[in-house]
């Protein structure tokens, strides 16, 4: 049989030791303390397996998180535009709100200063994440709930913008409630006040 990477195969264990190892390296050190040697030793490999696999910490770290977050964001798709930003806010807050989840991106605004490379990994990490919710606005806009131009970039970050500050920057997690007013007024900023068009003729 041939040696490719295999799924469940010793490749693939690999990697997700490294990515573990790298996640837990990250949230105890910080990006700039952080080594490749430490992450091997964690990740009980050798050093030259991750040499050869991640060129540098951005690659690494980069896959760890991007790998880490494949499911961190589930895109409801209820058929209304309320519903699905308050899922999305919900679950935004919910993955804020896991511990090493905010250690990890707390150590990543502080050491965005004087690292280019680290801005640009947070950058990402933030676009992979947001960028699939961009398909609720899209389908909103083609059941008429919201103007067919509406940024579906710009709507998001709406939503995601005040989750983030008020648990990162200014440490009062928004409650349930909360969540589902800012969903509210999202879509009001959107829609022009109107109430929206859930099929049918409206009102």
């Amino acid at each position: 049989m041939g040696v490719g990477t295999r799924p469940g195969g010793r490749s693939a264990r690999i990697r997700a030791a490294v990515q573990a190892a790298t996640i837990a390296e990250l949230a105890a050190r910080g990006f700039a303390e952080l080594s490749l040697e430490a992450v091997a030793e964690r990740a009980r490999v050798h050093r030259t397996t991750v040499y050869r696999r991640w060129p540098d910490k951005p690659a690494l770290v980069r896959d760890a998180l991007t790998t880490e977050g494949d499911e961190a964001f589930p895109v409801p798709d209820t058929g209304r535009l309320d519903e699905d930003l308050r899922g999305l806010g919900h679950a935004i807050d919910g993955y804020l709100e896991r511990p090493y989840v905010h250690a990890l991106l707390a150590t990543m605004a502080a050491g965005g200063r004087g690292h280019d490379s680290l801005a640009d990994l947070r950058a990402q990490f933030w676009a992979d994440r947001l960028g699939r919710a961009h398909a609720i606005v899209m389908r909103a806009a083609d059941r008429g709930e919201i103007p067919g131009r509406t940024d579906p970039a710009g709507m998001i970050d709406l939503l995601a913008g005040p989750i983030y500050l008020r648990r990162f920057i200014q440490g009062r997690p928004m409650g349930p409630a909360e969540i589902d007013a800012l969903a509210a007024a999202v879509v009001a900023a959107h829609s022009g006040g109107r109430s929206p068009v859930h099929g049918g003729t409206g009102s």
